[in-house]
């Protein structure tokens, strides 16, 4: 089983912002979704193990924000943030239309591919426990290099 729906955010030029819906996504239609991201007119994308019209109704969906150009941070609506712990506190903002989204660099990851490693994860599991796991791991060489 894999995770039941995709919403898409997307912010063309001088129109309303509108979401794109996803029943039943595969990993391809998520994957092309995030490398499409550019922090602008494609600015989040959201991932739900529940029945819901869209991701914006659960509170527990995986959140992905930003795009190539600054860097991606993964969360979910009810707080949880990844984290790097030797990140810094310093405030960017990750979503340039609409509102926006700002975090911290600690909460950045540049790297694409991990980007998509850990949404796979999530994607497949449906457990934050098990993103957090393979974030850990991610940062284990990090922390024994230091």
């Amino acid at each position: 089983m894999t995770a039941h729906h995709l919403t898409i955010m997307h912010y063309p030029p001088r129109q309303p912002y509108r979401c794109m819906e996803v029943e039943s996504p595969s990993w391809e239609d998520i994957a092309a979704a995030i490398r499409r991201m550019d922090d602008n007119e494609y600015p989040v994308v959201q991932l739900s193990w529940e029945d819901v019209e869209t991701c914006c109704e659960d509170e527990s969906s995986f959140n992905i924000f930003g795009g190539v150009a600054c860097g991606f941070a993964l969360s979910e609506m009810n707080g949880w943030r990844l984290e790097d712990p030797n990140g810094s506190d310093e405030e960017v903002r990750l979503w340039q239309s609409d509102q926006g989204y700002f975090c911290e660099r600690k909460n950045l990851i540049v790297e694409i591919e991990l980007v998509l490693k850990l949404t796979r994860i999530y994607f497949e599991t449906g457990s934050y426990d098990e993103v957090r796991r393979a974030w850990s791991e991610h940062l284990a060489p990090c922390k024994s290099a230091n």
